[in-house]
């Protein structure tokens, strides 16, 4: 039986000797629960990549930089951007996409995701950091995990503008987008984190489950 190969994308920071990478083994372990392998991108040729991989999952971290969809920095509030990550993201996005092989973007994976394809965002908005919320999830969402939950929220920025070729697929109570399909690629993007969503794992909140948004990923590849 084929194990899908995923790869997941990266923090920056600098160390003591050198720049170092890191993510959350969060990722690998609901990874390896929904039946595939993740392994860390640590740099390195984004083609062959997405030639030896079989997805992509666009992790959490930092936000992106403001001209990336037009627009000046507006608020003290951005919080670790880094210019090299959003460069290399936007390089393993537009690989794997050109490949028609299946992404998952998980909270700022989700934002790239939307500007990547021509979408904007809001730079701040109140509310939405360190909480937990309910959400209204309709079309791909709903089939995965149900018309109504409740998820985690750790981000500050949302979804503006929607890139054309992508739908929303679930809401926020304030309206805030919290999930994004493409009308027909294997691509989705959800703006809570489901890797803390899962038994087993981690559970951010009671009696919730969202490894089937891993097993949609693996079972794409």
């Amino acid at each position: 039986m084929h194990q899908a190969l995923i790869l997941v994308s990266s923090g920056r920071f600098v160390g003591n000797l050198s720049i170092q990478r890191q993510q959350s083994e969060l990722y690998t372990a609901c990874l390896s629960q929904a039946g595939s392998a993740g392994v860390l991108y640590g740099g390195g040729s984004t083609k062959t990549l997405a030639a030896r991989c079989d997805g992509l999952l666009l992790a959490g971290g930092g936000d992106l930089h403001p001209a990336l969809y037009g627009q000046q920095p507006q608020t003290d509030a951005l919080l670790s951007i880094d210019t090299v990550r959003d460069g290399e993201e936007h390089e393993l996005f537009a690989a794997f996409h050109a490949r028609g092989k299946p992404v998952l973007g998980v909270c700022r994976g989700m934002q790239a995701v939307n500007v990547f394809l021509g979408g904007t965002l809001h730079q701040h908005a109140a509310g939405h950091a360190d909480c937990c919320h309910p959400i209204r999830c309709t079309g791909l969402a709903a089939h995965l995990l149900g018309t109504a939950g409740e998820v985690n929220s750790y981000h500050h920025q949302t979804v503006d503008r929607i890139a054309d070729a992508l739908t929303a697929a679930a809401y926020a109570p304030d309206g805030a987008v919290e999930a994004l399909v493409h009308s027909t690629d294997p691509l989705l993007g959800v703006q809570w984190h489901p890797e803390r969503l899962v038994p087993g794992v981690c559970e951010d909140v009671a009696g919730v489950n969202h490894l089937p948004l891993f097993q949609w990923l693996c079972e794409r590849c």
